[in-house]
């Protein structure tokens, strides 16, 4: 992959650009689809999920914009899609729960679902054994390889794991590990997952605010080590290309490269 899309919610744009930053398509966004996320199949089509209008767009490849999925009564809040089997999947949560009430309230649906690339829905996650609700805000979503689902649940506003289910929404392990912070005294560091992808072996690639890191864990939810860091510019998110290298977004607003051979 040597294009990136990149939403700019102060432009209200969302930009295709080459890997040496520049723009080579733009897509305007209106202020009240409120985008929480973005995507693309691998049909080249980019996706869209507003929350605003509880909605996910299509942006087709002659530029017109449609609707593909109407979440409502839900609001959507994360997307992705998976490149070996066409899929859609989509976090989202009761639309009666407003942002403030979001961490605090048990009530209401949290969920993820999986769609057809034709936006037909097939599977909905939302509860563990026992009916125990897996997610609180599955804030970002990504898919493996080998059909393994990983979401960044956020439990606060500083706070979160790593949910990885199996293909049928099955939990295989929570991590929320302290073991990667910095510091000696980490009984009062949280972990902070804000971006997740995988890497070419399905292993977990995180990007973790407390520690300005990204960091790799395995397929048994194990921590494996730290592959980047940037006190200044703390990882904000994270996609891995097609060669194996991945793009880190950064607090600065730059993209940063991992080559796969370092």
């Amino acid at each position: 992959m040597d294009r990136l899309w990149i939403f700019s919610k102060n432009a209200m744009k969302i930009y295709q650009t080459n890997v040496l930053g520049e723009t080579l398509h733009s897509t305007d966004v209106e202020a009240d689809w409120q985008v929480a996320g973005i995507c693309v199949t691998r049909e080249e089509e980019l996706l869209i999920c507003c929350k605003g209008d509880q909605t996910i767009k299509k942006c087709t490849k002659d530029g017109s914009v449609v609707d593909l999925i109407n979440l409502a009564p839900l609001r959507p809040i994360s997307i992705s899609t998976s490149w070996s089997t066409g899929e859609i999947l989509v976090g989202a949560i009761d639309s009666s729960i407003s942002d403030d009430e979001a961490f605090s309230s048990g009530s209401g649906r949290r969920v993820v679902f999986k769609y057809t690339s034709s936006g037909e829905k097939t599977v909905e996650i939302q509860f563990e054994s026992l009916g125990v609700p897996l997610f609180t805000v599955p804030w970002k979503i990504q898919v493996g390889t080998n059909g393994d689902i990983a979401v960044c649940n956020m439990k606060s506003e500083r706070e979160g794991e790593v949910v990885l289910l199996d293909k049928y929404g099955r939990l295989k392990f929570r991590y929320d590990s302290k073991e990667s912070q910095i510091g000696d005294d980490v009984s009062e560091v949280k972990f902070c997952p804000v971006g997740l992808c995988f890497d070419d072996k399905n292993n977990l690639v995180v990007s973790e605010v407390h520690s300005y890191s990204v960091q790799l864990i395995d397929l048994n939810g194990k921590f494996k080590g730290t592959l980047y860091r940037n006190k200044r510019n703390p990882p904000t998110d994270i996609v891995r290309c097609s060669n194996g290298d991945l793009m880190v977004g950064c607090s600065s607003g730059k993209v940063h490269v991992l080559k796969s051979n370092e």
